[in-house]
């Protein structure tokens, strides 16, 4: 049987790739929190690429365990249990939940601050209605204003 070292490569090679991932997004949190957008356009091409890389090690670790004519870590783990392998599975499914959480919580900073300029456009192109009001020859009149943007929908 061919030897698990090459896995067991491959899924440290993966956890050091999540842990950038993680700290790219730190980056990109503080970024929504501080509200830079430059900071921002600089973290997406870091993000894409270690995303690509990620990729690119799943599609390793998958021809990997088949080579090792096994379908699933899991499966590879009950045969080795020696090996490791059940540690690096478990630091990956810890890096994996310490993503998600991090991804949640960039998207509420991201629905927030999109809520936050969706609320200002709406100040800004609300028309202001002023109550009617009687002219000097006792005629009720509507004084309406522009909005401070004139919008078309």
């Amino acid at each position: 049987m061919k030897s698990v070292e090459p896995l067991k490569t491959v899924l440290q090679e993966m956890i050091t790739v999540y842990e950038k991932l993680l700290e790219v997004g730190n980056e990109k949190q503080a970024a929504l929190i501080k509200g830079d957008p430059e900071l921002l356009l600089t973290i997406f091409p870091k993000e894409s690429a270690l995303i690509k890389e990620i990729s690119h090690l799943e599609d390793r670790r998958q021809q990997e365990v088949i080579s090792l004519q096994r379908e699933t870590l899991s499966e590879l783990i009950a045969e080795h249990p020696f090996a490791d392998l059940s540690t690096y599975q478990t630091q990956l499914k810890a890096k994996l939940t310490d993503l998600e959480k991090q991804h949640e919580l960039n998207r509420q900073l991201v629905e927030s601050s999109l809520d936050y300029i969706n609320s200002m456009l709406s100040l800004f192109t609300q028309k202001q209605e002023q109550p009617l009001t009687y002219s000097a020859k006792n005629y009720m009149q509507a004084n309406t204003s522009r909005s401070f943007f004139d919008a078309k929908v």
